[in-house]
């Protein structure tokens, strides 16, 4: 019994499709150049056997589109703050200071009288004699043994600007009723004058 050459005869028929559309898919170009430059394209070669040999060029079809973008990344978490030190220990409350009292004497001459200026723990100053000077504390002052810390004082002066010798006299021996006398002298004598202004600090 013979077989049918079914077969045959649909390989032959596929073939000369093939045959066919490679010809009509070449002609559609626009001329030779893109006949030749579709031509260098060709990816792939087709053998059928049965003395016919078809070669298929296949043409890159478009660029496809564009993909989209990616999500955007998470943002990091912030760092954490550092923790603050601890503070530091009040430091000890300093010793009390020793001035008990102060004060800016300043003589006048007209009218005769001395003037307290800024003082504090000092009631009042006298003049008995000129340039003998008698400072009286004020009530509850604890004194220093008569101990007092004078200096020039140029400002209050009469005249203002001159500066004078001035002097603690730690015996009051011009001033027996109050506990600190201050002696002023002009410069570069041993002679007691008024109108000298001074400081005194009592410790």
């Amino acid at each position: 019994m013979r077989r049918s050459p079914l077969p045959l005869v649909a390989a032959t028929a596929v073939v000369g499709a093939m045959a066919v559309a490679v010809p009509a898919l070449a002609s559609s170009s626009s001329g030779p150049a893109a006949h030749s430059a579709r031509a260098r394209h060709c990816s792939a070669v087709i053998v059928i056997s049965h003395h016919h040999r078809v070669r298929a060029c296949l043409i890159p079809g478009p660029r496809g589109y564009k993909g989209f973008n990616g999500a955007n990344g998470k943002t990091g978490a912030a760092g954490k703050n550092g923790i603050n030190g601890k503070e530091g220990k009040e430091g000890k409350a300093g010793t009390n200071g020793t001035i008990i009292a102060y004060a800016i004497v300043q003589p006048t001459s007209t009218p005769p009288t001395v003037n307290l200026i800024n003082a504090s723990g000092i009631t009042s100053v006298s003049e008995p004699n000129p340039g003998v000077y008698c400072i009286t504390p004020t009530a509850g002052v604890s004194l220093a043994a008569g101990l007092a810390a004078v200096s020039p004082e140029v400002s209050y002066g009469t005249p203002a600007g001159a500066p004078g010798i001035i002097a603690v006299n730690a015996q009051h021996t011009n001033c027996p009723a109050t506990p600190y006398e201050v002696d002023t002298y002009t410069p570069g004598t041993p002679t007691l004058a008024t109108g000298y202004a001074f400081t005194i600090v009592i410790p």
